[in-house]
C-alpha cells in the first residue's frame, strides 16, 4: 500500500506507511470524525461527549483517559502508543514538540462553517483508509439536508437565534451567539431566517459574535435556543427572566425559548450537526415535523 498523505489545519503534512488504528482524540471534532467512520478511538478526554448513547455509550468505559482539553496527558499519549494523534490548532500545536515532533503523528483540526468539517472527516478518512465510508456519511447528511428543505417551504421560515452565556453575561448584556459561518449556523440557515451575520474583520473566534439583548430585541427572532456557560448552574434564560428587555421579546412572551445542552462545542463535526438538526428542526417547525 502506498503511503497515506494528507495537510492539517496548520500547513503541516501527516505522511503514514499504515492506516492508523490506535488514534488518541484529544477534542470532541476528532472523536465526532472516528464515530463517522465506525472507529474507537484508544483514548479520549477524561470528559465529554464520548459515554453518550449517540456516540459510544458504555464502550467509552475502554478508552483511556487523557486529561483534559486544555491540558491533555502527554505521558499516558505517550504510553498508549497511538499510530496518530488528533488535537485542535488552538491549544494543541504547543502540545507537538513534547510528543517527539514527527515520532508521533499529530494532526491538528481547526475552521469552522461545514465546509471545514468535511476537510476534517475526508482528512482523517484518508488516513485510516475509510474515504468510502466518508462518502457515504456525506451522501447520507445531503440526503438529510434535503429532506428538510423539501419539507418546510420558505413562506413557513422562522427567525431562529442561538445564544449563550455565563452570570458575567447576565452582567454585562453582552451574549455569544453563533453567526451564519459557524459550523451548525452555516447549516441551520438553509432552513430559516438567521441574521446574525459574521462582521468582517471581527476579532473574536470566527464563527461568534457578542450581541447586545437591545441589537437582539432589534431582530426580535421566534425561536431562541439559549445555552449557559459557567459559572453557575441556573439556566441563562432564568438569570434573564426579570430584564425588561428579555421580557419584550416576541420568543419570551410566546413561550419559545428552549434551553439546551452546550451544543456549540460539540456540533462541529458531521454526526453532532445532524444529531442536532434532528433534535431542534421539529422544535422550530413543529407543524411541518411534529410527532
Amino acid at each position: 500500500m502506498s503511503k497515506l498523505r494528507t495537510v492539517d489545519f496548520t500547513g503541516t503534512q501527516i505522511t503514514l506507511a499504515q492506516p492508523a488504528k490506535r488514534i488518541a482524540c484529544l477534542t470532541s471534532a476528532a472523536l465526532d470524525v472516528l464515530r463517522e467512520l465506525d472507529l474507537e478511538p484508544v483514548g479520549y478526554l477524561t470528559k465529554g461527549i464520548a459515554d453518550k448513547p449517540e456516540f459510544y455509550g458504555e464502550l467509552a468505559n475502554n478508552f483511556v483517559p487523557l486529561g483534559s482539553w486544555i491540558f491533555p496527558n502527554i505521558k499516558t499519549l505517550r504510553d498508549i502508543k497511538p499510530d496518530l494523534v488528533i488535537g485542535w490548532k488552538f491549544p494543541h500545536r504547543f502540545y507537538r514538540k513534547l510528543l517527539g515532533g514527527n515520532q508521533i503523528p499529530f494532526y491538528l483540526m481547526g475552521g469552522n462553517g461545514y465546509g471545514a468539517a468535511l476537510r476534517r472527516l475526508y482528512d482523517i478518512a484518508c488516513l485510516t483508509n475509510r474515504v468510502s465510508q466518508a462518502e457515504s456519511v456525506t451522501a447520507n447528511f445531503q440526503k438529510r439536508l434535503d429532506i428538510y428543505a423539501n419539507t418546510i417551504p420558505t413562506s413557513a421560515y422562522k427567525t431562529v437565534l442561538f445564544m449563550g452565556g455565563s452570570k458575567i453575561n447576565s452582567l454585562s448584556r453582552e451574549f455569544i451567539v453563533e453567526t451564519n459561518i459557524g459550523t451548525f449556523g452555516s447549516i441551520i440557515q438553509q432552513f430559516c431566517h438567521y441574521p446574525w451575520l459574521e462582521p468582517k474583520g471581527y476579532n473574536m473566534e470566527p464563527g461568534f459574535i457578542n450581541v447586545s439583548l437591545r441589537k437582539i430585541l432589534l431582530v426580535n427572532p421566534d425561536i431562541i435556543f439559549v445555552q449557559t456557560y459557567p459559572p453557575g448552574k441556573i439556566p441563562l434564560s432564568q438569570q434573564l427572566a426579570n430584564n425588561k428587555i428579555w421580557k419584550d421579546l416576541k420568543a419570551v412572551q410566546n413561550n419559545n425559548i428552549y434551553d439546551i445542552e452546550q451544543l456549540w462545542h460539540y456540533a462541529n463535526g458531521t454526526r453532532m450537526i445532524g444529531l442536532t438538526l434532528d433534535k431542534l428542526m421539529p422544535i422550530i417547525y413543529p407543524a411541518n415535523l411534529g410527532n
